[in-house]
């Protein structure tokens, strides 16, 4: 006898349909300057849709920060999954406008009228923030002085801040300082990187006269790229007369 066998058919799902978001969670950004964002949030049913299937999402307000309508967009609250279709998905804008450097977060809910909630996924948590790529354009103008250890500036002192010479490197000057006899030639050189971390270093030494003599001036700090602030946490004065260091120099923009 000759007998024929052959492999089963994959196992296909054939009872009640079900809906759930494709993943519990998600993080994104909002880029300063780019006014909006747009994102989707994945939905999926457990087997292809029998027919054209409206899915809906909502806002879950009481475990959310952002504020629909004033920091986000929800652009099709309901959706139509055609029929032989599994996955869909949702389009969120989220605003420049209510983005913050700090995460904000946004609890949705899924659910439709004709098709049943699965037992998992029903919750999508979203956080997102502020994105502040550098941008010497932001570090260029005037500045008021919030705080110097040093003292060669009163709080509220006005100091100008020039770009270069190298893109990602920008001059806080001297002109304004009345304690040294070269404020118009003396600058602190500030290299930023991409991190936010930056060195500095006076292009010559601050000359005060006197007993305190020449200066030289080196630091190390941080800079925030989207309010543009300078914070100058250890600022170091060294000459002749001796080291100063740890001093602290912070900047914010006019």
């Amino acid at each position: 006898m000759i007998s024929a066998c052959s492999e089963p058919d994959d196992a296909v799902y054939d009872g009640d349909n079900f809906v759930s978001f494709g993943a519990t969670s998600s993080e994104t950004t909002v880029v300063k300057g780019s006014t909006s964002k747009e994102v989707a949030i994945t939905y999926t049913t457990l087997s292809e849709a029998r027919q054209n299937t409206d899915v809906t999402i909502a806002v879950d307000a009481a475990n959310s920060t952002a504020v629909e309508g004033v920091d986000f967009k929800i652009l099709n609250k309901t959706d139509n999954l055609p029929a032989g279709q599994k996955v869909g998905n949702f389009r969120v804008q989220l605003l420049e406008s209510g983005a913050k450097e700090t995460q904000k977060t946004i609890t949705f809910k899924i659910s439709s009228p004709s098709v049943g909630n699965a037992t998992f996924n029903q919750v999508h948590t979203m956080k997102y923030s502020l994105e502040c790529p550098f941008n010497m354009s932001g570090f260029t103008g005037t500045y008021k002085v919030v705080t110097d250890t040093w003292e060669d500036y009163s709080p509220g002192a006005t100091i100008t801040i020039q770009p270069g010479p190298a893109a990602n490197q920008f001059k806080i000057l001297s002109t304004s300082n009345p304690y040294i006899s070269n404020p118009t030639t003396s600058y602190m050189l500030v290299t930023v990187q991409n991190n936010g971390n930056i060195t500095v270093a006076s292009n010559e030494a601050f000359s005060y006269g006197g007993t305190t003599g020449n200066m030289n001036v080196s630091g190390t700090g941080t800079v925030n790229f989207c309010t543009s602030g300078i914070n100058i946490s250890a600022l170091t004065f060294s000459g002749a007369a001796g080291t100063s260091s740890g001093n602290k120099f912070v900047l914010v923009k006019n």
